[in-house]
């Protein structure tokens, strides 16, 4: 019995060892994984969305244009500032016009009179390649 419990007590002193180095070990590679940058956002890998792609003019339908600011590596960039270039037929809300924890701004327009606008979208004075189509009938 002398000879179990010194024995017992070793195993635990290694289980408790293995156990400790495994822990920290895996904290290292997990508290290192995909973050929220706010950092500058790359021109060429963001992106401009309208949903639905038509709607009818009069305003009573809109149509929400979604902006995606992202980075090189593909992570949304939060804090971001966007701004719609303007047209007077088009009456532009702007729902969320500071990019998220996704990098996602959001407006919601409408207009009085049918036509497609071609819309330039800006970040920290930047223009993105992409500008919105919006079709109204």
């Amino acid at each position: 019995m002398k000879k179990l419990i010194p024995l017992l007590l070793i195993i635990f002193v290694i289980l408790l060892g293995f156990t400790l180095f495994f822990g920290l070990y895996e904290v290292k590679f997990f508290s290192g994984r995909a973050s929220v940058s706010q950092a500058s956002f790359s021109i060429d890998n963001s992106y401009v969305f309208t949903t639905p792609l038509q709607a009818k003019a009069g305003g009573e339908e809109k149509i929400r244009l979604t902006v995606i600011l992202l980075n090189d590596q593909g992570l949304g960039v939060m804090g971001k500032q966007v701004f719609v270039g303007t047209d007077q037929a088009l009456n532009i809300e702007t729902i969320q016009g500071l990019s998220d924890n996704f990098g996602k701004a959001y407006f919601d327009i409408s207009s009085d009179k049918a036509g497609e606008y071609y819309l330039e979208i800006k970040a920290d004075d930047k223009a993105l390649n992409q500008k919105a189509h919006l079709s109204f009938n």
